[in-house]
């Protein structure tokens, strides 16, 4: 600190002999003694510590683990977003700190060592510094926490000043409230984001337990003491809460306006919620009385690249990776950009499937979007998006299937597909918008099937194109319409597309697919003799190529339509060699369809287990993608069938598989349709009319990914079943295999839904079971 000890009271020099000593004399030790008692008492000091007027909501696990940090660690930095709930969240902990505590406020602190003097009650010490006087102070406490609460502003200075302020008190205790942390070494980071929140659809018991549906209560009633949170509002308190993304600022904001707007009419006006959102108490920090102001603040803070970038990747709208942001952001690598935004809370990550993908907070990105609007960057993004979907997409149109890498990175980002393809569209660029057609073509999400919609394919085929460009559309219409049981339209289409192949004949990738999707068409649509000569040229193409994906997938095509015209020992050896193939290669939702594939061959030489075996590998390998399963789901059924072992668990699947092909307009091949109609006949047969009724019941209800899980799951035996659960939880049961809610369960049996959740939650416990559809079909089997 200083270069010559001194006396902390009278500033006189120390001598050498005084090492470790602080003060010249017992005089002076005595009077700085009496001016500390003159000044405080004995009992702790709490520095000006806030005292909230409202309730201090859930956090109840953010509390605790925030506890157990700061009781490990000597510097802690509680780090969030505008509007988390930081200082309130370290206002808590504190304030169940019996030690010393200061508080320090630095938002309105135009300088952090002097507010840090007047926050722990400092005296001047002549001839030294603010700081020494700070540490000197300090030093008098056992057990002290400096907490430093909004340091975004004045981060550099927060840092030296603290580092300097630890290492020179060994029992001081330091946290920190920012935006981002201090990068300091020993610093512990508190990441707090948002509330949790109750999943879509969940009951009034079910999202009463959730810390943003009680926050948004309690937060309405003190505006508005007739408000209730109850089953005619909770749909749409839920849908506000996570629309604002479960953050605390945001749903007060909302609850404050309950007095003049329903939860129903503070969600249709979310879209302007900057403009809503203003309703902060007046004894409110400026900064936290509207959401504008709060995220306005952390904006700007940022520097102007920084800036930028939040304006541009706020157009998106939606999830996003580094090499996305890289071309959007107009940098060669955005790593240290998206490093900085995310640590200072303007960015969340998400990691999933070994994966990472990053996303602005929704009212962030809609302030952002606005600065974007001012400053005239809409296009400018848009325009930018459709150049990085054609540079993936581009290289790949000459190729019989699109690299599974480049299909994973559109997958990832896929929700920036529609902006290419509306952006294409505007402008008039025919070509690249086909290529954003094919990119839309390629993707799947977990609820959605791959494939573009009819009229936007229809639409790009009316506009002129260069040949290549359109020979991969009308290829890409024919398997749309193929998966549809359009032969015709199909077989068209097939033609078109093989037509400009054969004029080119310097593609041979694109050339096979033209055939092996005219070949499918014409073996449905009277030709099998035509067919297999397509085929055949097909493979032929591809025999020395190089491309074992694509000599997988055309080989399991062949395979799967040949067993459709009654030639299963023709098709075993093709696909056998298909799924050696495609299983080097490693690409779960192409292993999917020929697993499927071999399972239908199984089938067809009614070797029932082994088919059972294979559809339920196709089912585990393919859980990323479950659109692709529902074949799979209808094949396992079959297998269950023929194996005689579980015919309501097949009904359900083939009821919940039915419900997928109806609402894609998905339609079985005439073979297997024959197949499934003959497997729901014999259920029929097998199964009593009341558990029938339940196994079709269940799978109406099912989700596919719910559906999925069922099938995969094993069911508890029936004959070690009796006695497990009451007479209550039983009946509870059986209601629930009629298909009544809680609720509805609850007014028949003058029961609150609360309990029946737990009789539900009970039963499935001791059963074993894992879904509530489980538990329906257990008591379509066990009750008369």
């Amino acid at each position: 600190m200083t270069a010559n000890a001194a006396c902390v009271t009278c500033g006189n020099p120390l001598n050498d002999t005084a090492t470790g000593r602080r003060y010249c004399s017992n005089a002076c030790r005595q009077r700085a003694y009496r001016e500390r008692s003159s000044t405080r008492d004995d009992s702790p000091h709490d520095s000006a510590l806030p005292a909230p007027l409202d309730t201090f909501v859930g956090r109840r696990e953010e509390l605790a683990a925030l506890g157990r940090l700061c009781a490990e660690h000597r510097l802690v930095s509680l780090v969030g977003p505008a509007g988390a709930g930081k200082t309130r969240l370290a206002v808590q902990h504190v304030s169940k700190r019996a030690d010393q505590v200061w508080w320090t406020a630095l938002a309105p602190a135009p300088e952090v060592a002097q507010a840090i003097y007047h926050a722990v009650g400092a005296h001047p010490l002549p001839n030294r510094s603010v700081r020494d006087a700070v540490i000197a102070e300090i030093e008098q406490h056992r057990r002290p926490l400096l907490v430093l609460d909004n340091c975004e502003h004045v981060l550099a200075e927060v840092a030296d000043v603290v580092s300097e302020l630890l290492a020179c008190c060994p029992r001081l205790r330091v946290l920190v409230t920012s935006r981002e942390p201090l990068r300091l070494a020993g610093e512990q980071v508190f990441a707090l984001g948002e509330l949790e929140l109750p999943p879509v659809g969940a009951s009034l018991a079910e999202a009463l337990r959730y810390d943003a549906v009680l926050l948004f209560g309690d937060r309405a009633v003190s505006v508005d003491r007739s408000f209730e949170v109850d089953a005619s509002n909770i749909a749409d308190v839920v849908a506000v809460c996570r629309s604002l993304d479960g953050m605390p600022l945001a749903i007060e904001l909302a609850a404050r306006r309950i007095t003049v707007l329903s939860p129903a009419d503070i969600l249709a006006r979310l879209g302007d919620r900057l403009g809503l959102l203003t309703a902060g108490p007046r004894a409110s920090d400026d900064r936290h009385r509207t959401l504008r102001a709060a995220i306005g603040w952390s904006y700007d803070l940022l520097s102007e690249a920084e800036q930028s970038a939040c304006r541009r990747l706020a157009v998106l709208g939606v999830p996003f990776d580094l090499g996305v942001a890289s071309r959007i952001c107009d940098v060669e690598d955005a790593l240290e950009l998206l490093t900085s935004l995310e640590q200072k809370s303007l960015l969340v990550v998400e990691r999933a499937s070994g994966t990472t993908t990053f996303r602005q907070l929704e009212s962030i990105r809609l302030y952002c979007r606005e600065r974007a609007v001012e400053h005239g960057e809409i296009s400018l993004v848009a325009d930018r998006v459709v150049d990085w979907v054609c540079s993936l997409v581009e290289p790949e149109i000459s190729s019989f299937f699109a690299s599974p890498s480049v299909v994973l990175r559109l997958d990832r980002n896929i929700g920036l597909l529609d902006l290419a393809v509306t952006r294409s569209a505007e402008v008039g660029d025919w070509p690249r918008h086909a290529l954003a057609i094919v990119a839309t073509a390629w993707t799947s999400t977990p609820r959605g099937p791959r494939g573009a919609p009819t009229e936007l394919l229809h639409r790009a085929l009316s506009q002129p194109l260069p040949p290549p460009y359109r020979s991969v559309l009308t290829v890409l219409a024919a398997i749309h319409h193929r998966v549809r049981g359009g032969w015709h339209v199909t077989r068209t289409f097939a033609q078109e597309s093989l037509a400009i192949e054969r004029a080119d004949a310097s593609r041979p990738g694109t050339l096979a697919r033209a055939l092996e999707v005219l070949a499918s068409a014409e073996a449905h649509t009277g030709n099998p003799e035509l067919a297999w000569q397509l085929y055949d040229e097909a493979v032929e193409l591809l025999r020395f190529s190089g491309e074992k994906l694509a000599r997988g997938v055309l080989l399991n095509s062949y395979g799967w339509t040949l067993l459709q015209h009654g030639e299963a020992d023709l098709a075993a050896p093709l696909v056998r060699e298909s799924l050696t193939l495609v299983r080097l290669l490693g690409l779960p939702h192409q292993l999917n369809p020929v697993l499927h594939t071999a399972g239908a061959i199984a089938l067809a030489r009614k070797s029932y287990p082994e088919a059972v075996d294979l559809f339920r590998e196709s089912l585990e390998v393919g859980s990323e993608h479950p659109m692709d399963q529902f074949y799979d789901l209808e094949g396992l059924a079959l297998g269950l069938v023929g194996v005689g072992s579980d015919d309501e668990r097949a009904l359900s699947l083939l009821t919940a598989a039915s419900a997928v092909r109806t609402r894609y307009d998905f339609r079985a091949e005439p073979y297997w349709q024959d197949l499934l109609d003959e497997a729901r006949s014999v259920c029929r047969t097998r199964i009593t009319a009341g558990r029938l009724r339940a196994a079709e019941s269940t799978g109406e209800r099912m989700s596919l990914s719910q559906a999925v899980s069922y099938a995969l799951t094993t069911m508890p035996i029936a004959e070690d079943d009796d006695g497990v659960i009451s007479e209550r939880e039983l009946h509870v049961a059986t209601l629930v295999a009629e298909g009544l809610t809680n609720r509805q369960i609850g007014q028949r049996l003058g029961i609150s839904p609360h309990t029946v959740a737990r009789h539900v939650t009970h039963a499935r416990t001791k059963l074993g079971l894992r879904s509530r559809a489980q538990l329906a079909v257990w008591a379509g089997r066990h009750t008369p």
